[in-house]
């Protein structure tokens, strides 16, 4: 028998021999041999026993200590300094599980820092004589191999890409293909040279197409040179607003071969199997760590919770996982919302009872962590999740029809550095919580996302959600958003959330590319959810805002330096939606209450807060003064002064003596411990380069639409259509037209939850010069409609043109009144407007009626105070009544220069 089996056999005899055998020591190492005992740290002397060399060897150890009867304590398998590649996911099933008293544990040896790697390093490049690196790889030319990411000394390196600096955007909607019909959008029209049908390898190039809250990224299908078309390989998920391909929408080409010129830049060529990289000044073939991806999945904890078959009491401690691949379906990469739908590269399935701790999950293709089914009472603890393709940690599944055992739920993510997320899907959360109660989030730095930092809850509206009673608590989450998508916070939620609490966190730093870069964001359905001691500032959008919900507490907040307003609230219902006490409201722009605060106290109740702006005309509260505000009977103690803040611009909302936030019983809010406690007071940088441009401004769009290349039924191409059902709509019909035989049909019916739906706008992009825009209005009896400019680019919007039919018969143009509305009769309407330098703060109207020869002129009409863009050109049915209006030919225009 030789020594290493000999050592293993002792082993295993000792520990059956003992009542309660001392803690079983299993060691692996990069210069092991799996024909060893594993049971020594290092080789012996004679180079017959030592550690094992791989970790599938050293997990059937431990399961033979395990079947040798019962231990009283650890079964700790060490892993020595040094990369271990990982063939095939490392899969843990119940047959690994420890107990209380014995877990099973895989940790790095004291000192040491192992690599559980999903990549393979990759040597023997040539250097071409233009300082080129090239590599064959010949399983990528047979097919058995491809990734989309690479790793030089530890960073992550990015593929070539067109445009090189900026965004494209699309010049014009296109109709599906045939194969596609209605089921989504897959073509769009792009401007000559942002598209090239000759690139290398086109089929391999990646279109990423940006909307509202997602990006899809798909190959080229096609591309029409002569009608400068596009076509994806795959269409969107749908046909609604919030997946078009509409124009002056963003897109960016990736993985193009011709536009490989820059260093650190790098292409694999599948149908070769050549890897070119450029190298950065500095770097050279002989000492530069190139490492690709191969396998997506790292580690699988597989039990099945159906059943009752867990993995438990299973311990990771600080080990290091990199390197997972992803490569891109046939299909693409499109989910709804958060990249749900991504794998994790750690996976837990009916894990219960088991930690990572002081570990590192990095240059990971997806999320980094998913505790999925059945996983409970698991902890995630003082780890570093960064450089993520998708998100960080996930927990819970999305679906609400799980059997009690299929729950997961009592899992804690707390002390952890969660950063530099969505580097190639930007949809990705920080921390996503779905159908999952009793969790605990808490002391994590979250930062450096595009989408969320964290989302909790997954049900829209009033139905059964899972997702209750989860404490999210002492976080520090800052820099997301970054004004790359929109409809985000730096916590969002959704459903019904009964003892769900979001207490002193701190957010921070929160941007989004069109609208909704929130503090605290409570979306649809949200209730029951605590919200106190939290500090939100330097947010595009409101600190705190309730979409739609009901009991809903805000409580002794601190909702600072907003672009738009601090509070936001949406959706009125006939319901308690929130109460807002005791909070700091301080704002520098815009106003103190944004969007929709219709109602009274039956509906919301705001009281005991001290509000302050230091310019007194911005001390506007939903369009009132503040004594007129109170009259409604709300704020009635609330206070307007000062809080005597120690350095609000510098993000230090401390008091100074003699703050009157103590009038209304505010308490001092403690941030010493924010974020983790291993590191107090830190703020990761956000990581360079971006793999996403900066935010730029599309250019102007003008409109030119008389609808008669348009299906009857059809919604106005470029536009976003809001409707509720299916009899209060915006499309196109043949009854009647101002010329030709097509215009369009708006239909309001009462009932609907908003008022102002159905509608519809445009985001024509007009900063500057002089700008006319025009259409054919008809309006049936007592129809509230109206038309508006509106400027978003300062945060809270600012009207221009506006032009109002109401239910009494009187038109209305900037508050003024007209004339009685024509009933029946078509009116040509034409605005100009000057915009940015040349604002006059004025705009003139002409109005021309079916019958009459001449129209009616009116100059130097009012816009609001700040108007100075059109980024919403829109048109709205505004009453809870039946109505019905038509619009026909429908265009915006630059008038003479600018744009």
């Amino acid at each position: 028998m030789g020594t290493a089996v000999c050592t293993l056999v002792a082993l295993l005899c000792c520990v059956a021999a003992a009542a309660q055998p001392p803690d079983a020591r299993l060691y692996v190492a990069r210069e092991g041999r799996d024909d060893w005992s594993g049971a020594l740290p290092a080789p012996n002397a004679a180079a017959t026993d030592g550690p094992f060399a791989t970790i599938p060897r050293a997990q059937r150890a431990a399961r033979e200590l395990r079947a040798a009867g019962p231990l009283g304590g650890p079964v700790t398998v060490h892993l020595r300094g040094g990369t271990y590649e990982l063939p095939e996911t490392l899969t843990f099933t119940a047959a690994d599980s420890g107990t209380q008293a014995s877990p099973t544990v895989l940790a790095a040896y004291p000192g040491e820092t192992p690599v559980i790697s999903g990549g393979r390093r990759l040597t023997g490049w040539k250097v071409t004589p233009e300082g080129r690196w090239e590599l064959t790889i010949p399983e990528v030319a047979a097919g058995q191999w491809s990734f989309t990411q690479l790793f030089v000394n530890g960073e992550r390196r990015y593929r070539p890409r067109w445009p090189q600096e900026g965004f494209s955007f699309i010049t014009a909607e296109a109709p599906a293909s045939p194969e596609v019909g209605d089921r989504g959008y897959d073509r769009f029209h792009f401007r000559a040279g942002d598209v090239n049908p000759d690139w290398a390898n086109l089929g391999d190039v990646e279109l990423l197409t940006f909307h509202t809250w997602t990006m899809d990224r798909t190959r080229i299908k096609a591309v029409d040179r002569e009608t400068l078309t596009a076509q994806r390989s795959a269409p969107t998920l749908s046909a609604v607003w919030f997946f078009n391909l509409p124009k002056g929408g963003r897109f960016l080409c990736d993985n193009v071969k011709d536009a490989l010129d820059k260093p650190g830049e790098w292409y694999l060529d599948r149908p070769t199997g050549v890897l070119t990289y450029i190298p950065l000044p500095g770097e050279s073939p002989e000492t530069t760590e190139v490492v690709a991806p191969r396998v997506g999945m790292l580690v699988r904890l597989s039990g099945d919770p159906a059943i009752g078959l867990g993995v438990e009491n299973l311990r990771f401690e600080g080990l290091t996982f990199a390197h997972s691949n992803w490569e891109m379906p046939a299909d693409g990469n499109r989910w709804g919302q958060a990249e749900v739908g991504l794998p994790a590269a750690i996976q837990a399935t009916g894990a219960r009872h088991c930690v990572w701790q002081a570990c590192r999950i990095t240059h990971i293709g997806t999320y980094g962590i998913e505790l999925g089914i059945g996983c409970r009472n698991s902890s995630i603890l003082d780890c570093q999740i960064t450089d993520l393709g998708a998100g960080g940690v996930r927990i819970g599944h999305t679906d609400y029809a799980r059997n009690p055992d299929e729950l997961a739920s009592h899992n804690v993510v707390e002390d952890c550095l969660i950063a530099h997320g969505g580097r190639l899907h930007p949809a990705g959360i920080g921390i996503w919580v779905g159908h999952s109660p009793y969790n605990r989030l808490s002391h994590n730095e979250v930062c450096d996302f595009y989408y969320s930092g964290f989302s909790v809850g997954w049900s829209w509206g009033y139905g059964p959600s899972h997702a209750h009673d989860n404490l999210i608590e002492f976080n520090e989450v800052h820099d997301i958003g970054q004004g790359v998508l929109s409809d985000m916070g730096g916590i969002y939620t959704l459903g019904v959330s009964p003892g769900t609490v979001i207490r002193n966190n701190r957010f921070h730093n929160i941007d989004a590319y069109g609208y909704g870069g929130w503090g605290i964001y409570l979306d649809e359905g949200s209730s029951g959810i605590l919200t106190e001691n939290n500090i939100t500032y330097n947010t595009q959008s409101p600190g705190y805002r309730l979409h739609y919900g009901r009991d809903n507490v805000a409580l002794n907040n601190v909702l600072a330096l907003s672009q738009e307003a601090p509070l936001g609230r949406l959706r009125a219902e006939p319901h308690l939606s929130f109460t807002v006490e005791r909070n700091l409201v301080y704002w520098t722009e815009g106003q103190a209450l944004g969007e929709n605060w219709e109602g009274t106290r039956d509906n919301f109740r705001l009281d005991y807060n001290l509000y302050w702006c230091p310019d007194p005309n911005l001390r506007v509260f939903a369009g009132k003064s503040f004594e007129q505000w109170q009259a409604t009977g709300q704020d009635t103690h609330s206070l307007v002064e000062d809080p005597l803040f120690v350095d609000p611009e510098a993000g230090d909302f401390r008091l100074r003596d003699g703050s009157p936030a103590l009038k209304i019983g505010f308490k001092a809010i403690d941030t010493s411990a924010i974020g983790r406690r291993g590191a107090p007071g830190a703020r990761t940088p956000v990581a360079v380069p971006r793999p996403f441009p900066a935010p730029m401004a599309p250019p102007p769009l003008p409109i030119n639409e008389d609808f008669e290349a348009l299906k009857v039924g059809g919604k106005p191409p470029g536009a976003q259509v809001y409707e509720e059902n299916e009899i209060a709509t915006v499309r196109v019909t043949d009854e009647l037209a101002a010329a030709g035989r097509h215009c369009l049909r708006i239909v309001d019916v009462p009932g609907q939850k908003a008022e102002f739906n159905p509608h519809f706008f445009y985001e024509p992009n007009f900063v500057s010069g002089v700008v006319r825009g025009s259409f054919d209005l008809r309006v049936e009896d007592h129809t509230y409609m109206y038309h508006e400019w509106r400027d978003y680019s300062g945060g809270a919007y600012k009207v221009g043109p506006s032009l109002h039919a109401l239910p009494d018969g009187r038109l209305v143009a900037a508050g003024q009144t007209l004339f009685e509305v024509p009933y029946g009769k078509w009116v040509h309407v034409e605005i100009t407007c000057c915009l940015g330098p040349d604002l006059t703060g004025a705009w003139d109207l002409s109005l021309l009626i079916e019958g009459e020869n001449t129209p009616r002129e009116y100059q130097n009409l009012p816009c609001t105070s700040g108007f100075s863009a059109l980024t919403w050109y829109g048109f709205t049915a505004n009453a809870n009544a039946d109505g019905l209006y038509y619009l026909d030919n429908i265009r915006l225009e630059p008038a003479g220069g600018g744009g």
